[in-house]
């Protein structure tokens, strides 16, 4: 018991003893103490808090300095771009205005060719009119106005055989290319009228190809158009034979008509001659045998009347006394050219074969090549033709 109640009674003890008092300087200065302490580290805080302001203002000074540098330096590129556009704005306008005066220049002088042009073509267009009123007027000086050719189916009046536009030339060697230009005519005329007549007029014909001459004399047999022939100056072999064969033939008094038999080209081994010359034969005495009948002889007899009345077989007689021995079937002393309504320039002469001259020195037209079997029935006596 008393054991326990022991350290009541020392604390007593204890505080019942007296505690000495504490001196008010010395307060003062650990208060003063706290104080200074208390400011130090509020000092130091501010101090710290001063620092980081500082820091900020200098980073925000820098950021302030690179943000102006940047601008500026933009503000100079700005510049600088600026200056450059307008440079190029500048060279651009002065290019633009190059161009256009360029092109002001190029359409003036356009515009001064184009009038040049111009007025070339009215000046030509005045030549050509003046031209063609004078070409006009020439024309018109040689054409026969009020013409009305007639057609009539016997054109032989009052002594005048009368020709109308049924009118085909038969000029020049006989050919092919005068074969076919008159079996087309006379195929033409018939789709024309197959009852007015159709004149194959010749000047003047030495004869040609057998066989062209064929082509010629089956158009007029197969027309049912009746076709006439007529000779002006002179017809000789084929054409002499297109002549007799014709339903009506007429000429002058004067005109030579020549009857004769073929000459053949021959070539190659003695078999090959013998039968190229009974082919010719077989060929030449069809079409010579119808010249016989109308004449009304046989054809040995014919043969003998050419080497009767001369050497060479060339039988060349006037229109009068062919008339006689039915060569033709009609003389006349005029031939009208009803057809002929415009004064034109000479006709150009047909374009010559090839022109060789001879070891004498000759010249003389090379005649085409016969078809395989043709011969040539012509009256050459100056051998001014040479075959092939």
């Amino acid at each position: 018991m008393i054991s326990r109640l022991g350290p009541i009674f020392l604390c007593a003890a204890l505080i019942g003893q007296e505690v000495p008092p504490v001196s008010t300087r010395q307060v003062e200065a650990e208060t003063a103490l706290i104080q200074a302490r208390l400011e130090l580290a509020a000092a130091q805080r501010k101090l710290a808090t001063l620092a980081q302001t500082d820091e900020l203002r200098r980073l925000e000074a820098e950021a302030t300095l690179r943000a102006a540098r940047s601008e500026a330096a933009a503000v100079e590129v700005d510049a600088e771009r600026s200056q450059l556009q307008r440079a190029a704005a500048l060279e651009s306008a002065r290019k633009s205005a190059a161009l256009a005066e360029g092109d002001r220049r190029r359409t003036e002088i356009e515009s001064e060719i184009r009038l040049n042009q111009a007025q070339n073509t009215l000046a030509n267009t005045r030549l050509d009119a003046v031209a063609s009123l004078a070409a006009a007027q020439k024309r018109a000086s040689k054409l026969a106005y009020g013409i009305k050719v007639e057609h009539p189916l016997n054109p032989l009046i009052n002594g005048t055989l009368h020709i109308s536009d049924r009118r085909i030339s038969f000029n020049g060697p006989v050919v092919d290319e005068l074969a076919k230009t008159v079996s087309q005519q006379i195929a033409f005329y018939n789709i024309q009228s197959e009852k007015e007549p159709i004149f194959i007029v010749i000047d003047a014909s030495p004869g040609g190809s057998v066989m062209s001459g064929y082509q010629i004399l089956r158009a007029m047999q197969t027309s049912k158009a009746p076709v006439y022939v007529v000779v002006k100056q002179y017809a000789a072999s084929m054409a002499a034979i297109v002549t007799t064969l014709a339903e009506r033939s007429f000429c002058y008094p004067n005109t030579v008509i020549l009857h004769h038999q073929p000459s053949v080209g021959l070539q190659g081994n003695m078999t090959q001659l013998q039968e190229q010359l009974s082919w010719s034969k077989i060929w030449c005495d069809r079409i010579f045998i119808e010249v016989a009948k109308r004449v009304g002889i046989t054809l040995d007899e014919f043969v003998k009347q050419m080497y009767g009345a001369t050497v060479t077989g060339d039988w060349k007689i006037l229109g009068d006394e062919a008339l006689r021995r039915h060569w033709v079937t009609d003389v006349v002393e005029k031939i009208a050219e009803d057809s002929v309504d415009e004064l034109s320039a000479a006709p150009r002469p047909a374009p010559m074969q090839i022109i060789r001259r001879n070891a004498a020195g000759k010249a003389q037209i090379v005649l085409p090549i016969l078809q395989p079997g043709d011969a040539w029935m012509m009256y050459d006596p100056e051998n001014i033709y040479l075959a092939r």
